[in-house]
């Protein structure tokens, strides 16, 4: 779908166009249906029951029409603004693409013209358990309250990757609002004992320090998931959202009935926060035990599917390993709960990283985000595919739609500084990076990827010794040693470039290693000619990582090769 239609179709739905169509048919079919009844006991000439259906025809155009021009507001009816342009289009117009990112030294302010919605972060809830085994737990209950808001669509909930990094912060909660541009900030405590459990929240205005709601629960361990829900019913009310129905029905829906199992999900999900490679595939064997427990249990299949695609991410699993795993995983999770917008954003995932389908991955993220339009997730990896079609404007949009609801999350800043530096602004991609590291020296994919924006920069210096302190740190990860060979390329220094060629081709006997970094190693050192069978081998293998062909500027001057054009059209059949 192009990005006019649904830009139309949404300004259907803010000026109330669909809802007044709907409610026209309803009240319109009675209008004719009972007129007939009392037309004919009346005993009134047919035509006079004929003009009323015609009236009631002709009408509704008018009412769409009405409705599309007209709102009704408190002051009385008015003429409908038009829709705000997205956060930084007018600045846009004027600066240049590195411009429009991030500061790098404080998160994006979730704030602009185009949503009014009242805005809300969720503190980790203090675990007040004494015993460290709980802090799971009640990190797992600051969650689950932060998806339930984040699905009531008069609300904007910041993103728990965001949140989660003032666990213990020293800020006060005015500076902390200030921060993440929020109206709003929810805090409180879990108390877990035996089979019972305690828990505090409270609502505090930011700007006036006041409390807007506060409450204490104490009951037994099986009703934590109506205790989530009661708090964020009354976090919703508190700031006077509107919740619908389905809102409703989302807030009350119990994940599960096996608590062990809701255990072992929460600690899946914090386990894999870390993007290592061990720590994924604990991970995983965590939602593995959650569904065994409970087959039913629709997020940790979801679980499942996410954990593989972190980890494909490193490109250390291959694709034939990983892809099926993820999709099977994802289908399940659809079929036990429709609506879990995760799943959607994980077959978008094997769409577009695997079958090389595209516009099935763009059907998927819609359908993520009609579930849930705040979902940062959903957001990043739309965006991400769409820097790998080049559509770049709209990469953007959805990148910084992402990054604001989740401001301090490491992979989605990660994506943000790569449009930048496959659109011409390299440096601009590093002052992102270093903001990350700031907030965090040990993420891994922070420092690796500043690496390549100094690559991509021509700084061969900082390259390299990015490359080398990820490698002191975290070990000789395939990723980190292939981009300090071709440091090593680009520095003239071949035969230590070519050590590292053997050493990943040693690896390969024993360890998957992706043949993109292969080929990009290759072609540093011995010219296209002699990288093109790894480019072969991407093909074959479906290679995680071959959308870079696309974007990495220094693949640029090979599109004339009929043998990487053909490639590019194998992968996008619809744009080359």
């Amino acid at each position: 779908m192009s990005s006019r239609i649904r830009t139309f179709l949404a300004e259907l739905k803010r000026r109330n166009v669909y809802r007044v169509a709907v409610v026209y048919v309803i009240v319109g079919f009675a209008v004719i249906e009972g007129g007939q009844l009392i037309f004919d006991a009346l005993e009134f000439p047919r035509i006079a029951w004929q003009f009323v259906v015609v009236l009631t025809i002709l009408g509704f155009p008018i009412a769409l029409v009405l409705a599309w021009a007209l709102e009704l507001t408190p002051e009385g009816i008015r003429a409908t603004p038009p829709a705000a342009a997205p956060d930084g289009a007018a600045a846009g117009a004027e600066a240049p693409a590195g411009a429009r990112a991030a500061e790098p030294d404080k998160p994006v302010p979730l704030r602009g013209p185009k949503d009014d919605r009242p805005c809300v972060v969720v503190l980790p809830f203090a675990n007040l358990s004494g015993d460290p085994e709980n802090e799971f737990f009640s990190d797992g209950v600051t969650e689950d309250i932060m998806a339930r808001l984040a699905g009531i669509r008069g609300l904007r909930v910041i993103s728990r990757t965001t949140a989660m990094t003032y666990k213990g912060s020293q800020r006060n909660l005015p500076q902390i609002a200030e921060e993440l541009g929020v109206q709003a900030v929810v805090e409180g405590t879990v108390r877990r004992s035996a089979d019972r459990v305690r828990v505090t929240a409270q609502l505090i205005a930011a700007e006036r320090d006041e409390h807007l709601w506060a409450d204490t629960y104490d009951r037994v361990l099986e009703d934590v998931f109506a205790v989530q829900s009661d708090v964020a019913e009354n976090i919703a009310r508190a700031l006077h959202a509107e919740l619908t129905p389905g809102d409703r029905e989302r807030l009350h829906r119990k994940p599960t009935e096996n608590l062990e199992a809701y255990d072992l999900c929460l600690k899946g999900m914090r386990v894999g926060e870390s993007m290592d490679t061990e720590a994924l595939r604990q991970s995983e064997r965590y939602f593995r035990g959650a569904v065994a427990l409970d087959p039913g249990y629709a997020r940790a299949y979801a679980g499942l599917a996410w954990t593989p695609g972190l980890n494909g991410i490193l490109g250390n699993v291959a694709p034939a390993e990983l892809f099926p795993q993820m999709k099977a995983a994802a289908q399940e999770a659809i079929k036990l709960d429709p609506g879990l917008g995760q799943a959607h954003t994980a077959l978008a995932l094997v769409a577009f990283w695997h079958d090389w389908d595209w516009a099935r991955a763009e059907r998927e993220l819609e359908m993520a985000l009609e579930l849930n339009p705040d979902d940062s997730w959903a957001l990043g990896y739309g965006g991400w595919t769409f820097v790998m079609r080049e559509r770049f404007d709209e990469a953007e949009t959805l990148l910084n739609e992402a990054v604001r609801l989740d401001p301090l999350s490491p992979l989605k800043n990660v994506w943000l500084a790569q449009l930048q530096t496959y659109t011409g602004a390299p440096q601009e991609g590093v002052s992102i990076m270093e903001r990350v590291l700031r907030s965090d020296p040990q993420v891994f994919v922070a420092r690796y990827q500043r690496g390549i924006c100094h690559l991509t920069a021509g700084n061969l210096g900082e390259a390299a010794s990015d490359f080398d302190e990820a490698i002191a740190s975290f070990g000789r990860v395939i990723l980190a040693v292939a981009l300090r060979g071709v440091v090593h390329a680009f520095s003239g220094e071949t035969e230590r470039a070519r050590q590292i060629l053997e050493e990943l081709r040693s690896r390969a006997t024993e360890e998957y290693v992706d043949p993109y970094y292969l080929f990009t190693l290759r072609l540093g050192i011995d010219g296209f000619d002699a990288a093109f069978p790894y480019l072969e081998q991407m093909l074959e293998v479906r290679s995680f990582l071959v959308g870079f062909l696309r974007v990495v500027p220094r693949y640029q001057e090979y599109r004339s090769d009929p043998r990487f054009l053909n490639a590019l059209r194998t992968i996008w059949p619809d744009d080359f």
